[in-house]
């Protein structure tokens, strides 16, 4: 958001509403303290301070509760940010619909009506209280309504959530407008405000200097924001904020005509007309009031000053204009990266996160549609990443410097792996897999939806099988599902475990009891698979689950690889529970989002790609959160499973093996390649040429699809012709032939 679009404290057409400043500290800015409530017919103004009602009241109710302000036929969830939309992947479906709208009406309302927004942000909150970008949604909307004491909690939330420090800026902005200038000082001058830097740095000072202001301290205003690069000739948002902030000091500390010399400077910068400069210069210019009489306060928002200012009391009478009646402004802070961290919003357009970014806190975030996630395409490009590995004896990888091809690897910023099948087999490493690993350039890390063995054990695995690996680089579903538990129950609630002790002690460190039996009335059971889980631990489950306790499954593989074949997975025995009970658990494993987004989320990722063998699982996986995946054929799901497979389960790229990501990322696309013909007769497919064998499978798949989408060919019903090399090829795969 612009800061044309933003609250003005001094912008045109709000001189009128000065007077109704003059009660903040005393109730609030804008004289709507009272009236707070009224529009709010879930909380009321008591609400203000009380802790929110707990997660796991609030999800699983189908929206039938917490209903909030009624939601247009025409808003839909996915309307939002797909990166903010990743970070509502932890609540169950139904819940993070509506979440999602009620986040998109947000974005709608925000500047217009910014009070019904604010409405629609507390329904969202009331859903989804702990997710963090909600959280930093609402403070943002409760910020642009004048709600200070609100979004001042709302936003330390967030920031206590998602650890988020650019929202420092707006919190101490906050204090300013519940009359604590000096506590705004304190935020900006604090440790954690000086550790800012850039452009959350720049707004830090700006309210710093409008809080010395406030103080009547202007000369103290003027030397805070003397720290930062003043040069005139720049232009754009920030420069012109900048400017104009500075120029209010100096106003305010009775030097008016730098005063203007400055405003005139902020007049020039602002190409996008986001400050009101040009009308104080018009108003100056006819004011001939003495200095002081009408000052204009500081807008904008961020960061502390660096520059060594005598702390001094504030003057009994100051000689400043009006001290306490600026009311504080939004920042404009760089644009996220990010949903790194994480990462915050932009009203709703955190975090996000991821998400880690610099967020912009106090924007709206334009409402994004994000591409079906059956789609294959592309995602958006990493041009600065290259791989440096030269595999020619195990792949097709050709030097980029000789062929001017890209490498699959380039394009992305961090690897997804999972683990039986892809990385290993067992207790073996699979051809080519540890020194593609070893020579990435990129982050990789590896997710795995086995909930059996800690992330120190899996690490310790790979370790000796010649992987370098530490802890932080694990992501298990153990983890997603604990942490899934911790979103629904309060603290200290207890769960039955089902599981390995491993899974046990990732329940106790998100605050919840443990106990394996029933008979304690657990909240939930959480469960994971375990070679010693048999009848009596099925049992005491399906007893808690059919005396009511919530149930997360860590994951629903139906089998388990080994190097003697595939054995029993945890989803054979969650079948078994959801065939005793009639329930069906909520999943953290892959396909589910939960693994996913927490693996996205730890790899601080814009661009990452998800490499496995299972289409069920790694390739599902991927398009729930919608990013790009590669099926290797080393694992589980064969050629012809992928042939058949279904538009949610359809990889973007096939390789043989790990080495492949190394090869020319066209080349192992699903798409049409050159040197292969694929003809697709009824259910018969014939494949025939002499191109690129790493091509083959992309091609063959990429025609047995667009057969399949058209109706005229069955994918159970399949059968597969090949001439030539394409026929040694395929049988080298494991593909059965005929004719």
């Amino acid at each position: 958001m612009s800061d044309r679009d933003r609250p003005r404290r001094d912008g045109r057409g709000e001189r009128d509403t000065r007077d109704q400043r003059e009660s903040r500290g005393q109730g609030g800015p804008r004289g709507q303290r009272g009236s707070r409530g009224q529009g709010d017919s879930n909380r009321g103004d008591s609400s203000r301070g009380r802790r929110p009602d707990r997660p796991g009241r609030e999800r699983g109710d189908g929206g039938r509760r917490q209903q909030g302000p009624p939601l247009p036929d025409d808003v839909n969830a996915s309307d939002l940010d797909p990166e903010v939309r990743r970070d509502l992947l932890t609540l169950d479906k139904a819940n993070a619909e509506i979440v999602a709208k009620h986040l998109v009406m947000v974005s709608r309302l925000l500047l217009e009506e910014p009070a019904l927004a604010l409405e629609h942000a507390r329904a969202a909150r009331g859903r989804a209280s702990r997710v963090g970008v909600v959280r930093e949604t609402t403070g943002i909307a409760a910020y642009n309504a004048g709600e200070w004491q609100e979004s001042a909690t709302e936003l330390r939330a967030a920031r206590r959530i998602t650890g988020n420090n650019a929202l420092l800026p707006l919190i101490a902005d906050c204090e300013r407008g519940l009359g604590r200038p000096e506590r705004a000082v304190e935020i900006a001058r604090g440790d954690e405000g000086r550790s800012l830097t850039g452009e959350d740095a720049t707004e830090m000072r700006i309210v710093e200097a409008g809080a010395r202001i406030d103080l009547g301290e202007p000369e103290k205003a003027v030397v805070t924001l003397q720290a930062e690069n003043l040069k005139p000739g720049q232009v754009g948002t920030g420069p012109a904020r900048l400017y104009y902030a500075y120029a209010s000091a100096l106003y305010a500390s009775g030097r008016r005509d730098e005063a203007i010399t400055w405003f005139m400077n902020a007049a020039a910068a602002d190409i996008d007309d986001v400050t009101d400069a040009e009308f104080r210069l018009t108003e100056l210019a006819n004011d001939d009031a003495p200095v002081g009489n009408d000052e204009p306060p500081v807008d904008g928002v961020d960061v502390l000053s660096d520059s060594a200012v005598s702390e001094v009391p504030p003057a009994a009478e100051p000689a400043t204009p009006e001290p306490g009646t600026a009311e504080p402004v939004t920042a404009e802070p760089a644009p996220a990266e990010s949903i790194a961290t994480p990462e915050p919003v932009t009203a709703p357009e955190p975090v996000a996160a991821p998400e880690p970014v610099t967020p912009a806190p106090v924007s709206a975030p334009e409402p994004v549609t994000s591409a079906p996630v059956s789609s294959p395409e592309p995602a958006d490009t990493i041009d600065s990443l290259e791989g440096t590995a030269d595999l020619s004896a195990t792949s097709s990888y050709v030097d980029e410097g000789s062929t001017g091809s890209q490498a699959l690897v380039d394009k992305y910023d961090a690897l997804l792996l999972d683990l039986d099948g892809t990385v290993f087999a067992g207790h073996q490493a699979l051809p080519n897999a540890v020194d593609t690993l070893d020579r990435l350039d990129i982050p990789r890390f590896f997710v795995t939806n086995n909930a059996s063995r800690r992330p120190a054990e899996v690490a310790a695995h790979l370790r000796d099988l010649g992987f370098d690996a530490t802890d932080d680089l694990v992501v298990t579903s153990a983890q997603s599902g604990a942490r899934l538990l911790s979103e629904h129950l309060p603290p200290g609630s207890r769960a039955l475990v089902i599981g390995t002790d491993g899974l046990a002690q990732e329940v106790r460190e998100v605050g919840i009891g443990v106990t394996r039996s029933a008979d304690d009335r657990p909240a939930a059971v959480i469960q994971g698979h375990s070679t010693e889980t048999g009848w009596a631990q099925l049992s005491e489950a399906a007893l808690a689950i059919r005396a009511g306790a919530l149930w997360v499954a860590t994951n629903v593989d139906a089998t388990l690889p080994s190097e003697r074949g595939l054995l029993v997975g945890n989803g054979s025995m969650v079948a078994a529970l959801r065939n005793a009970t009639g329930k069906e658990p909520l999943v953290a494993g892959k396909p589910a989002a939960p693994l996913m987004a927490d693996a996205i989320a730890r790899a601080a990722a814009n661009s990452p790609l998800v490499v496995g063998d299972r289409l069920d699982t790694d390739i599902e996986g991927a398009h729930a959160v919608g990013i790009e995946s590669a099926l290797v054929l080393t694992g589980v799901s064969t050629v012809t499973d992928l042939l058949a497979a279904p538009p949610e389960q359809r990889p973007t790229y096939v390789i043989d093996d790990l080495a492949g990501v190394f090869d020319d990322i066209d080349a192992v696309r699903v798409a049409d390649q050159p040197g292969w013909t694929v003809i697709v007769d009824a259910s018969t497919v014939t494949v025939s040429g002499s191109g690129d064998e790493i091509g083959l499978v992309p091609a063959l798949a990429a025609a047995t699809w667009a057969a399949v989408d058209t109706g005229t060919a069955d994918p159970e019903e399949l059968r597969i012709r090949a001439e030539g090399t394409a026929r040694d090829k395929l049988a080298s795969l494991g593909v059965t032939l005929v004719g």
